[in-house]
């Protein structure tokens, strides 16, 4: 069955929906089309009762992020409808032209090929890239050679990502070859196209051409392979990087001091720190506070706290923010100075001690940012901190915060709604007594059972004390919000005989709950959990939507404490079942094996370029960085496995 619009139908949908060629071009490109699509057969009712469903969603002007939605379950409709994609592409509607590209290429059906070819003949511009990416979805190996050789090889899809970076990216490893063969035929914007890919490609086969290439006569060509070699991660590039210091262009020496960041040259912190005392603004002087800040250690924090009495108005945010990426002791007279500065450096202060272990002097400053802040998030967020260290002192300055919001914006928020979870935790008497008589002052009665529950949970917590069983018990017997405390109290007792009660309460609580189960038993750490959290990740059954919570907790819990090639697998097959939505399955991953995952890596990232969007972007270059952190010999922390940085 043929599918094709009649040519003169075509040309006037063309004049009503803007179209995105000319008749003739369309005309042609539906004649390719009609021979192809014969081959596709014809889609069941269903199929196209789905698929005018969600085109019809593509259509209407919607958010982003909900058209990304619509067009991903047109690809999952398969093979079956791609009749009906072809058809809704030989419309030239400029709101499906694009998506239905989009949907050819990622059906990776190779008898797509010869109608995107031929699509390819008629575009210029952002739609020629759009169909070469396409193409490199389904398999077209001269997709990378083709873009390459394009005047628009620069052209970005989403901030921060060129076509380049898609069209490579999705292709994965086999593309490195292509890159390090055309970089140097092509003209000045496709190699530094490639030479970007190469970095977002992160693989290590590249390193050897990128430090030679980094002495080339023209600066861009040796700024951009610093630049690669930063994002790969390499310590090999160390040396090169740091003789780049020199160099007589100043976005390379800029490239250069980036890059140490980017590769924790431990060695180059003496030289950073000449850089930062230079007076005066100045873009180098920013980025060596910049990288000294991720190096971290004792020895750039130090460096850095030396900075702060020289440091003028403009140097003295990033000196904050620095200080709190060192995650490093030595830091805390610098936190400590930001805390007494301004409130807007205090904030950043207190983002830098969440990041410090538990210890008397991080305690003292949390409880005086929590006590004397003017903003009301920086002292609930100083506030948890010192609950999650177990400090009861934080209580005051967290119950006066809570009044103040309840005050100006008459509903508890979302810091508000974390401290009523966090504070009953503490078991205190002094807790309750302040909930409940915070309590007492409201006239929402909805704002008032909140906190009454909140102090309920409190009592709770001190009657029932330190033994497990009780609060086994409660999870058969309590009340919902007695429930959600429970699961939370024996995720903080650590007794492995609560393991087999929590597993058997999943599913007798609704999904929006789920997640804590998991997380409880990522923190109790008992074998008893492992068999279910690999299920919760790969079977069937929980794949489901309002799970996707309890998948990422159950993907971080296993990093807590399993090391076994069996959970290891769980959490690729997880992620490839996720198809790309979340890093979290590959940094638990990395988390759990180490230097020794990083083939996997690389391996299965391709994966988030074979969606469009700017959160897929962010997504990769998490996972980029977990592997730069193994190259150079560093764990991926736990509290880091996460989608956002």
């Amino acid at each position: 069955m043929s599918l094709v619009l009649p040519s003169i139908v075509l040309t006037l949908a063309l004049g009503a929906s803007g179209g995105v060629a000319g008749a003739p071009a369309a005309d042609a490109a539906t004649t390719a089309s009609a021979a192809a699509v014969d081959d596709f057969g014809t889609p069941s009712p269903a199929i196209a009762r789905r698929f005018a469903a969600l085109i019809e969603r593509v259509r209407e002007p919607i958010s982003s992020a909900d058209r990304q939605a619509a067009i991903d379950r047109i690809v999952e409709l398969g093979p079956d409808a791609l009749p009906l994609v072809v058809a809704e592409l030989e419309r030239r509607h400029r709101r499906t032209w694009a998506p239905m590209i989009y949907v050819l290429g990622a059906s990776g059906d190779p008898r797509v090929l010869p109608i995107l070819h031929e699509q390819l003949r008629y575009q210029t511009g952002k739609p020629y890239l759009e169909v070469l990416y396409a193409m490199s979805l389904a398999g077209d190996e001269r997709a990378l050679l083709t873009a390459l050789r394009s005047t628009d090889a620069t052209l970005t899809f989403e901030p921060g990502a060129t076509a380049i970076d898609y069209i490579a990216g999705a292709r994965g490893r086999e593309a490195v070859p292509v890159l390090l063969r055309e970089i140097p035929r092509r003209a000045r914007d496709s190699r530094v196209a490639a030479l970007r890919a190469l970095g977002t490609l992160a693989d290590d086969r590249a390193v050897d051409f990128l430090l030679a290439w980094s002495r080339r006569n023209d600066a861009v060509d040796r700024r951009y392979a610093l630049i690669a070699l930063a994002r790969i991660g390499d310590p090999r590039a160390i040396p090169r990087v740091i003789e780049a210091l020199v160099d007589d262009n100043v976005r390379v020496r800029e490239a250069a001091i980036e890059a140490l960041g980017y590769l924790r040259a431990e060695r180059a912190v003496g030289r950073l720190a000449t850089w930062m005392k230079q007076p005066g603004r100045s873009i180098l002087k920013a980025r060596a506070i910049w990288a000294l800040g991720l190096i971290g250690g004792e020895q750039a924090a130090t460096a850095l706290v030396s900075a702060i009495p020289r440091a003028e108005a403009s140097d003295r945010m990033l000196l904050a923010h620095a200080l709190g990426n060192t995650r490093h002791r030595a830091a805390l007279p610098g936190l400590a100075w930001a805390l007494d500065s301004d409130p807007a450096l205090a904030a950043v202060a207190v983002q830098g001690l969440e990041k410090l272990a538990d210890g008397d002097e991080v305690r003292e400053l949390l409880l005086a940012a929590c006590e004397s802040n003017p903003m009301r998030e920086v002292a609930l967020r100083a506030g948890l901190r010192l609950v999650q260290f177990g400090d009861p002192r934080a209580t005051p300055c967290l119950v006066r915060a809570l009044r103040e919001e309840i005050a100006e914006r008459h509903t508890i928020g979302p810091f508000g709604e974390q401290v009523l979870e966090e504070l009953p935790l503490l078991g205190s008497q002094s807790v309750a007594e302040s909930l409940e008589r915070l309590a007492d002052e409201q006239e929402a009665p909805a704002i008032a059972h909140r906190l009454r529950q909140a102090a309920r949970g409190a009592r709770l917590v001190q009657q029932l004390g330190d033994d497990a069983e009780p609060w086994v018990d409660l999870l058969r017997e309590g009340t919902p919000a007695e429930i959600d405390l429970a699961v939370r109290r024996l995720g903080q007792l650590r007794d492995p005989r609560s393991a087999r009660p929590l597993i058997q309460l999943f599913g007798r609580i609704p999904p929006e709950r789920s997640d804590r189960i998991p997380e409880a038993l990522g923190l109790i750490g008992s074998d008893t959990a492992t068999p279910f959290l690999i299920s919760l990740l790969v079977d069937d059954l929980y794949q489901l939507p309002a799970l996707a919570a309890a998948r990422r907790q159950a993907a971080i819990a296993l990093a807590r404490y399993a090391r076994s090639a069996h959970a290891a697998d769980a959490l690729l097959t997880s992620f490839r079942l996720e198809r790309g939505a979340t890093a979290i399955p590959l940094l638990a991953y990395a988390h759990m094996r180490g230097r020794d995952g990083i083939e996997k890596l690389l391996e299965l990232k391709p994966l988030f370029f074979r969606r469009r969007g700017d959160d897929q972007v962010m997504l990769h270059e998490r996972v980029n960085w977990a592997i730069r952190m193994l190259r150079l010999g560093r764990p991926v922390p736990i509290d880091e496995i996460r989608d956002r940085p």
